[in-house]
């Protein structure tokens, strides 16, 4: 069964039988503002484009840290990087003077220049604090936060791509079970070393490879198998990935087609929105119909796709405590379970 709402509309939205209902709260209209970024911990919203806002979720007036000025690009990500308790902010400056910087309150600081990097995220290595990324599409890299975080921070190259696409989607997990936080990246993960010094090791998850975007994903994992959606593709693939007794051969792909024509879905998140113990699937179209949908896990690789709106493609959309985030280019909605 399908269930649609209209943009601004408050009246709750039947998703199913299970009678599950959410409720769309318009949080802020974006007329003028370009979001290109965001990042959210807990229910601490930070987001990117001409401006860097800072909210609470859902309830929270917005914040703001930088007003309008150079623009950023899509990475970032938030962290304490000073250690003093509070989380600060992690952003990729896009144009000629690209930089990668973080914000203390207002202050901002430069950690690298020259850095294209859509995909940031926090992480630690044998003990060291920083980030990880993938630096234009075709390098991991780790910036490690030094003993003065207002310095430029040291950064280890763990791996280089030599694809023929475009390597996009980054998450951190001991894929193998020895202890060591391995690495998604794009269609491959990263096996770690037993210390920090020694090399890194990659392996195929897939082999989706076709085009320059064609590995540009979203990624999901949920410590036996992968999820993976096409982010740039218009029609996008869309499959779970079952991890195999060794991860270090292709893992076995069992496509999702129950969503035709998805188009471009630059999110996917995981998140049991029904309560049986399953992990659904949370997607959003930023282009096409603009669908957001949730794909309820009906066990044995079943998925049944409950629409809860369209007609405005999402930008970026994630759970939020069993409740839905969607941005779009023209709203922040905050979808509330009841």
């Amino acid at each position: 069964m399908l269930c649609r709402t209209l943009p601004f509309a408050l009246f709750p939205c039947l998703l199913a039988a299970a009678s599950l209902k959410f409720s769309p709260r318009l949080l802020q209209t974006l007329r003028n503002e370009a979001v290109t970024g965001y990042a959210l911990q807990e229910r601490t919203l930070v987001t990117w484009g001409d401006r860097l806002l800072w909210r609470s979720l859902p309830e929270g007036k917005y914040r703001v840290v930088r007003g309008p000025g150079r623009a950023f690009g899509e990475g970032g990500c938030l962290l304490d990087v000073d250690g003093d308790g509070r989380l600060d902010i992690v952003v990729n400056e896009s144009g000629p003077e690209a930089a990668l910087v973080w914000f203390q309150g207002t202050r901002r600081h430069v950690i690298d220049t020259g850095i294209d990097a859509p995909d940031v995220i926090p992480a630690t290595l044998f003990g060291r604090r920083g980030i990880l990324l993938i630096h234009k599409r075709a390098q991991v890299r780790f910036y490690e936060i030094p003993a003065d975080p207002a310095a430029r921070w040291p950064l280890q190259d763990v791996y280089s791509f030599y694809s023929p696409s475009h390597q996009g989607g980054l998450r951190m997990a001991d894929i193998d079970g020895d202890g060591f936080p391995d690495i998604f990246a794009g269609m491959y993960w990263i096996r770690s070393p037993e210390s920090f010094e020694m090399p890194w090791h990659l392996f195929a998850i897939n082999v989706w490879n076709e085009t320059p975007e064609s590995a540009m994903m979203r990624l999901a994992y949920d410590g036996a198998q992968s999820f993976s959606a096409q982010r740039e593709m218009s029609p996008a693939r869309l499959a779970r990935f079952e991890k195999p007794a060794d991860p270090r051969t292709l893992w076995i792909e069992h496509r999702i087609d129950s969503v035709p024509d998805l188009a471009a879905p630059n999110s996917l998140d995981l998140a049991d929105f029904d309560g049986d113990g399953r992990p659904d699937l949370l997607i959003a179209e930023s282009a096409g119909a603009g669908r957001l949908l949730i794909l309820r896990n009906e066990g044995e690789g079943r998925y049944t796709p409950i629409e809860i709106a369209r007609g405005k493609p999402v930008r970026f959309a994630r759970a939020v405590d069993g409740n839905i985030l969607a941005i779009r280019s023209d709203a922040i909605v905050w979808y509330e379970r009841r």
